[in-house]
């Protein structure tokens, strides 16, 4: 109720006060009214004194005494803490598989079959046993085809037995050499098989050593060879050997060599007895400074030899190596000794050579050699340096005077005089890529003979290797050399052999890492330069085939 009467009162009031204005307006409205604004009153201020005054320095503070550090230890424990980490787990990755076979199958131009195999055990740390079987031939050859063909064929065993003391090592192999005496004079008719030469070679070899490192090594050894021509040569050679060491310390060790060998030989018209080489040499190695390594010794040796009038010879053989920096090595050495020549190794070195063949060692009196090696970072290795010796009884080849198709030996009783100078350099980033060259340069000074035949005055060598992407394997090698002379018995007069130029490559695309194709070829500039006199290698030679490895 109270509500409602204010809102009432309210009201009424409103009402009124409208209605005031209305009825003003019913009297007669406003009035005119004058007003007069009189302006009389000043306000005056008297004025004010203005006095500042300076603020006072604040006073100073006293210094606060000096304070006292107690140092206390402080132990606290806490509970140990055991994370739970994994650690990461890596794939693991399958050991390289090492495989025990290999066999390359192929064929070339001038009817040349290859084929090759090896065949060894699965990884073994206490023995290895293998086999090895080739043939390499070329029914073709340079001169009237087929009657310059060649080749060799072999089959070698060998095995490696590892034990607590003892190292044992054994080998057994046969090879055959095939050949033609293809230099007769252009235009003359011969028979084939009355040029036709065939060398057979069997070995047999065997060595222990002791298995661990230590301060007493040695090495006991046997060989035995045994050749046959297709005429009437044949020769064994029967060598023993044996090395021992004992290291005194670490800067100090003592060594000893011995080697014997025995040659028997019989050919057409001659059986010269055996020829007995006995060779015993010491050494005593030390450190007398830092980066100075010496081996001092000597060389006794005797022979029986009829070229010779000394079957005993003493030999010097001193080697020593400086750091000059920890990448720069000095060399030097000064040796000497008697150096075993047989009819083994002269058919190594020359195929066709004649029946009946004069054969004596050859006695090094001395050599001295001065270089130089260093290490260019990690993959690059230079080499270089000189070397001079003094050689008797040196052997060389001419043709024989009654078939200008084979070779018989002549031997300089005097004095010859050989003077190398060499270097080289080699490159390897690990298995990827690989270079290698060296250039030799040889002068020779005969004694007692006119000229030092068949012998080069320089060789240039270099093999490259590359591995693209482990897809195809890229090789490359060459071979230069020249200088060599000959004696032309016809005519008596000597004669300059054209240069060599050799370059070979190979491609070999894997498939797989166990099958791949390859092509070589081989003297690709096909320059038919001679071996010996009267005697050209052939021209290109292509050679295609495929490699399982299993």
């Amino acid at each position: 109720m109270t509500h409602k009467k204010t809102t009432y009162i309210l009201f009424l009031l409103l009402a009124g006060a409208f209605a005031l204005p209305v009825a003003a307006q019913d009297t007669g409205g406003l009035e005119d009214v004058e007003v007069e604004i009189i302006k009389e009153r000043q306000l005056t201020l008297p004025p004010a004194s203005r006095n500042f005054e300076k603020i006072p320095p604040r006073p100073a503070e006293q210094a606060p005494p000096s304070v006292t550090y107690d140092f206390r230890s402080f132990n606290f424990q806490a509970p140990e803490i055991v994370p739970r980490i994994r650690p990461l787990r890596l794939k693991q990755e399958s050991a390289t598989q090492a495989y025990g076979g290999y066999v390359s199958l192929g064929y070339g131009n001038y009817a040349s079959p290859y084929a090759e195999a090896f065949l060894n055990n699965r990884k073994d740390s206490r023995k290895l046993v293998g086999a090895h079987l080739w043939h390499r031939s070329s029914a073709k050859g340079p001169v009237d085809d087929k009657n310059s063909g060649g080749g060799t064929s072999g089959l070698s065993l060998y095995g490696k037995a590892f034990g607590d003391v003892i190292t044992a090592s054994g080998k057994i192999g046969w090879e055959n050499l095939t050949t033609h005496f293809y230099g007769y004079p252009a235009g003359e008719a011969v028979s084939r098989d009355d040029i036709r030469q065939s060398f057979n070679f069997l070995s047999l070899g065997g060595e222990i050593s002791n298995t661990r490192k230590t301060k007493f090594k040695y090495t006991l050894g046997a060989r035995f060879s045994y050749m046959a021509d297709r005429y009437d040569a044949k020769e064994t050679d029967a060598d023993l050997l044996f090395k021992t060491g004992y290291e005194i310390d670490k800067l100090n060790s003592v060594e000893i060599r011995a080697d014997y060998s025995v040659i028997s030989r019989k050919d057409a018209s001659i059986d010269p007895g055996p020829r007995s080489l006995l060779t015993i040499g010491g050494q005593y190695v030390f450190s007398p400074l830092d980066g100075l390594d010496i081996r001092a010794g000597a060389k006794v040796a005797f022979e029986n030899d009829t070229l010779d009038r000394k079957d005993l010879h003493v030999f010097p053989d001193f080697q020593a190596t400086f750091s000059l920096t920890p990448t720069v090595d000095l060399i030097g050495s000064l040796s000497g000794g008697v150096d075993k020549v047989s009819l083994h190794s002269l058919v190594r070195e020359n195929r066709w050579v004649a029946p009946d063949i004069a054969i004596y060692h050859t006695n090094r009196l001395f050599e001295f050699l001065a270089g130089i090696k260093a290490r260019v970072g990690s993959k690059v290795e230079v080499e270089g340096g000189l070397a001079a010796a003094h050689l008797k009884n040196l052997y060389s080849f001419v043709n024989d005077p009654d078939d200008q198709s084979k070779f018989i030996t002549v031997f300089d009783p005097g004095t010859v005089r050989r003077n190398n100078v060499y270097a080289a350099i080699s490159y390897a980033q690990s298995e990827r890529a690989k270079f290698m060259a060296r250039g030799d340069f040889y002068t020779y000074t005969a004694g007692d003979l006119a000229e030092v035949w068949h012998r080069p005055t320089y060789r240039l060598s270099a093999n490259a290797f590359y591995n693209v992407f482990d897809k195809i394997l890229l090789k490359a090698d060459l071979i230069m050399q020249g200088g060599m002379k000959a004696f032309d018995q016809p005519t008596q007069e000597e004669v300059s052999l054209d240069n060599a130029f050799d370059l070979n490559a190979r491609a070999e695309y894997l498939f797989s890492k166990s099958f791949s194709f390859f092509v070589q070829l081989n003297n690709i500039a096909s320059n038919e330069y001679p071996m010996f006199y009267h005697y050209p290698v052939r021209g290109m030679q292509v050679l295609g085939g495929i490699t399982w490895s299993f």
